[in-house]
């Protein structure tokens, strides 16, 4: 898998950790497992946080004992940063801040004290260790898109390609129009036909556009149950 691959909480975090001891272990001129000794976190050590932690994860006592134990290793983690030398420590924390934001998005404490994975996905959730613009979307309740968007625009009197964006899953389409209209003004190519999924009737090439721009889109369904719809009848 690539480096910006999709991972859960517990590999994310692990994922995380592992930065933290590698970018000290390259400073000092040592091995990954000398300093994970020296952390006192072995564990992370390991090419799968999950995997080590080796738990029957579709039983809940063991999947909150392995959380515990995860926040126990990044505890471990975060004291021994602070044990470091300043550049060595300043290094280090930009990967240790990765692995507290998640531990902030995905984890709960209770009033007891007790941690929990949060139910269900935080807003602008980060999925991705090395790529931090990453996010989840859902097409619908069954399909779920991971990383980005591809916003593409084609001429079709041509059959040229006039422009490409990229967003993140969770951006909603119309977020890209702007940056689309900034490509064809670079082109000094203009809009006379937009034929468009409904997603970017909120765009502003809909919402500012001149009466010289037809906007061509498929309409909605209109549900009706079991009675007749609109569509059924024409007007005499």
């Amino acid at each position: 898998m690539g480096a910006g691959r999709v991972e859960d909480t517990f590999n994310l975090v692990g994922h995380a950790l592992k930065k933290v001891l590698r970018v000290v272990a390259d400073q000092q001129e040592r091995d990954l497992v000398e300093v994970a000794k020296e952390a006192k976190v072995e564990l992370i050590c390991e090419s799968s946080l999950k995997a080590a932690l080796d738990r029957d994860w579709d039983q809940q006592i063991q999947k909150d004992e392995a959380l515990g134990m995860v926040l126990n290793v990044l505890q471990a983690v975060e004291t021994w940063v602070q044990t470091l030398q300043q550049e060595d420590a300043q290094l280090a924390q930009r990967s240790l801040s990765v692995a507290q934001q998640i531990q902030a998005q995905d984890v709960e404490v209770n009033e007891q004290g007790k941690a929990s994975l949060i139910k269900g996905m935080a807003k602008n959730r980060r999925i991705s260790v090395e790529d931090p613009e990453m996010r989840h979307s859902r097409k619908s309740r069954s399909v779920r898109v991971d990383g980005y968007k591809r916003h593409v625009l084609h001429d079709l009197d041509t059959g040229l390609i006039r422009a490409v964006g990229i967003t993140p899953a969770n951006s909603p389409e119309a977020s890209v129009t702007e940056a689309i209209s900034a490509d064809l003004a670079q082109q000094a190519a203009s809009l006379e036909e937009l034929h468009i999924d409904r997603a970017y009737l909120s765009s502003h090439l809909v919402r500012e556009r001149g009466d010289d721009l037809e906007i061509y889109c498929k309409a909605r369904p209109i549900p009706n149950g079991k009675r007749f719809h609109k569509q059924a009848f024409t007007l005499d």
